[in-house]
């Protein structure tokens, strides 16, 4: 049986003109499994969109999932001093569904709940041992979005983004009892995976790819992918090899640093889509260097720049290295307009900004004590 895995959150002309006549086997025939009793371990907004379409699967095909629980993480502290206690976004969708919740912060010293078959982790944080899966006679699935090995690690549509790729795409794994996803890949996003539309953020694109993974996560479960001998799907593999693997660990506040000497305005753009802010440092009128934080901007035509002409001493820290770099701004006082010329010569328009202990300004106002007149 063949099966295209595309989310109806993709229109249907955009799917067919990326994907024209073509198809992949996620597998060989239907394999029969018995009801599964499922332990879902879930955490994030990714994760949630698999429990809710297993639920739905749960209600209406009780023969295939005779069960549901779920697994999820202790709350977290949040917010400034770390006041704010903050339960994980999965565990308020199992409370709507009814679902039993069990909320752990290891497994170390736990079993699975009894009768359980297979485990399935989707966005979990936590490694699955050997000793739980074993326990299962399915062992375990994962929902990765990336077309694996492409990408393996916690951060995967970050970096997708970051990195400006045009495709990406989701994959089904087993779980590996020695590492994270590295097991084996029984279905795949077809080739050439699904396209990065310009200008999407990392929220639109998590939601669509969520909802392809839900998808492909219980159509498997349908056709029976879940039961050995396993077969593999992945074609990205095959085109990967003997290239050296791209990794997507956790992202930090530092990776949304304004690079100065290689950004250019699409990249500024690019980067508020997925971190909502960029940061830099800029030298003020006292000769001292303070964090700024652009909130707003947008590309715009050489063309559109108008207003007076001045400099600004920014620094690019790299390691505990600091690159100072002069950049060209234009300020239109009429239009209330700021900008901002890159590394390669196109321009930016900022509109809202925060400079450390202050408030958020528009970019023309809280700027000002950064400029200087060009000579």
């Amino acid at each position: 049986m063949i099966r295209l895995f595309l989310s109806s959150a993709f229109p249907l002309r955009q799917r067919l003109a990326v994907f024209p006549r073509r198809c992949f086997s996620s597998h060989v025939g239907i394999k029969a499994s018995d009801p599964l009793r499922v332990l879902f371990c879930g955490s994030d907004a990714f994760s949630c969109e698999s429990l809710r379409t297993l639920h739905r699967e749960h209600e209406s095909n009780r023969r295939l999932i005779e069960s549901l629980d779920v697994m999820v993480l202790p709350p977290r502290r949040t917010g400034r001093g770390f006041k704010e206690i903050t339960e994980v976004p999965c565990k308020s969708v199992a409370e709507h569904l009814g679902l039993r919740i069990h909320q752990r912060e290891t497994f170390r010293g736990w079993s699975i709940p009894e009768g359980t078959n297979l485990i399935v982790v989707v966005s979990f944080g936590l490694f699955v041992p050997p000793r739980i899966l074993n326990s299962a006679k399915y062992g375990g699935l994962n929902v990765h979005p990336s077309l694996l090995p492409h990408l393996r690690g916690p951060a995967p549509i970050h970096h997708a983004m970051m990195r400006n790729e045009k495709y990406t795409g989701v994959s089904l794994q087993t779980l590996d009892p020695k590492a994270f996803d590295h097991g084996v890949v029984l279905a795949q996003t077809p080739s050439p995976g699904i396209p990065i539309p310009a200008g999407t953020t990392l929220q639109q694109l998590t939601e669509s790819l969520a909802k392809v993974g839900a998808e492909m996560l219980v159509q498997g479960l349908r056709d029976g992918v879940h039961v050995p001998p396993y077969t593999s799907v992945e074609w990205m593999a095959n085109q990967l090899k003997g290239e050296k693997l791209v990794h997507a660990p956790k992202v930090s506040k530092g990776e949304s640093q304004i690079n100065w000497p290689e950004w250019n305005s699409t990249d500024v753009a690019r980067f508020l889509n997925i971190f909502n802010t960029v940061w830099t440092h800029a030298r003020n009128d006292k000769g001292k260097f303070k964090r700024v934080l652009f909130l707003d901007a947008e590309s715009v035509s050489e063309h559109g720049v108008t207003g007076r002409s001045e400099e600004i001493l920014f620094r690019f820290e790299r390691g505990n290295e600091g690159h100072d770099v002069q950049r060209n701004v234009r300020v239109d006082d009429e239009h209330d307009a700021f900008y901002i010329q890159m590394a390669d010569e196109s321009w930016v328009r900022v509109r809202n900004v925060k400079v450390d202990g202050k408030t958020t300004q528009g970019a023309r106002i809280g700027m000002r004590e950064f400029m200087k007149k060009m000579k």
